[in-house]
């Protein structure tokens, strides 16, 4: 889930310049910002039996100097994610891409405040139950005894 936020955090830098904070905002931060505090998670089963599903909303803080330009900087970011299909380059571990993508279900954009937009990004991940492991068998005797007709 960590990867996520940092993937999407690293997707919205690069469309405005703004200061970036994941997890807590301190009281003085800098303006322009934007906020990844973390993420709502509401999970149910998946499609099949040896599945489930996670769907992760995140709410995203804009902070500008104005109600106007917090608007148009969430307007930029909500833009930057319709245009390529709603899809966020995943980052691995060191950041370069991995070649997957979150793919964003749900995006809202409101005003929240003065000089604060909020862009609520909604996505889900299809997760595998553990399997339950057991001791395998080494050696299998079958003993057949054969009926006679005498």
């Amino acid at each position: 889930m960590l990867a996520d936020i940092v993937s999407i955090a690293a997707f919205c830098g690069e469309l405005v310049s703004a200061q970036v904070y994941i997890g807590d905002v301190p009281e003085q931060k800098t303006i322009p910002a934007l906020a990844f505090p973390p993420p709502r998670i509401v999970d149910s089963p998946g499609t099949v039996t040896s599945s489930f599903r996670k769907t992760y909303t995140l709410v995203v803080r804009i902070f500008q100097e104005t109600d106007s330009l917090a608007f148009a900087a969430a307007e930029s970011i909500a833009d930057g994610i319709r245009f390529p299909r709603y899809r966020i380059p995943l980052l691995g571990e060191g950041g370069a891409a991995t070649g997957d993508f979150i793919r964003i279900d749900q995006l809202e954009l409101q005003m929240a405040g003065a000089g604060e937009a909020n862009l609520t990004l909604v996505w889900s991940r299809q997760l595998s139950y553990e399997r339950e492991t057991y001791q395998k068998v080494n050696q299998l005797t079958i003993v057949e005894r054969v009926k006679s007709d005498a």
